[in-house]
Order: structure tokens, then C-alpha cells, then sequence
């Protein structure tokens, strides 16, 4: 009966060795997926961040062609929008004196 004792208890230290060790591995793994999810997520957002202005990038292309029919109305175009923003700047100056 000591004999079955002893070979129990030494068959139960081997198996909270194996469970030990593949908790050490299992909790290792996580560690690295986590930092695999955070690096992931990092992707997400910059990848967001460029859609984002590749359809802004769009939106004023598409706005744009359809200020002018051609090259050189486009030129004219944008040089009214900004002769425009440069006389709104200054509206705002004068009204902040």
C-alpha cells in the first residue's frame, strides 16, 4: 500500500509539473498576442488615419473638377478662392482691433 502511495503522489508532482509548465507557456503566449493586439490596433488607427485623408484628398479633387471644365479655369479658380481666403483674414483682423 506504501508502494501505490508513493507512486501516486509521484505520478501527481509530475502532472503539477506538466500543468505548471504549460501554464508558463500559456501565460507567456498571452502576453505576446497582447502585445501582438496592441500593435494591431496601432495599424488600425493609421490606417484609419490615411483612408480618411485619402477621401478628403477625393472630396477636393472632385470639388475641384467641378469648379472648372479645364486646367487653366482650375488656375483661375483657386487664385479667386484665395484672393478670397486672404480677404476674410483680413476682415478678421480688422474686427479683432
Amino acid at each position: 500500500m506504501a508502494e501505490s502511495l508513493i507512486t501516486t503522489l509521484e505520478r501527481l508532482d509530475a502532472r503539477i509539473k506538466d500543468v505548471t509548465m504549460r501554464n508558463a507557456r500559456l501565460v507567456e503566449q498571452n502576453h505576446k498576442l497582447e502585445e501582438e493586439i496592441a500593435d494591431l490596433r496601432l495599424e488600425i488607427a493609421e490606417a484609419r488615419r490615411e483612408r480618411d485623408r485619402a477621401r478628403l484628398d477625393a472630396e477636393y479633387l472632385t470639388v475641384s473638377h467641378r469648379l472648372a471644365d479645364s486646367p487653366d479655369t482650375l488656375i483661375d479658380t483657386r487664385r479667386h478662392i484665395a484672393k478670397l481666403i486672404r480677404n476674410i483674414d483680413r476682415c478678421l483682423e480688422m474686427l479683432k482691433e
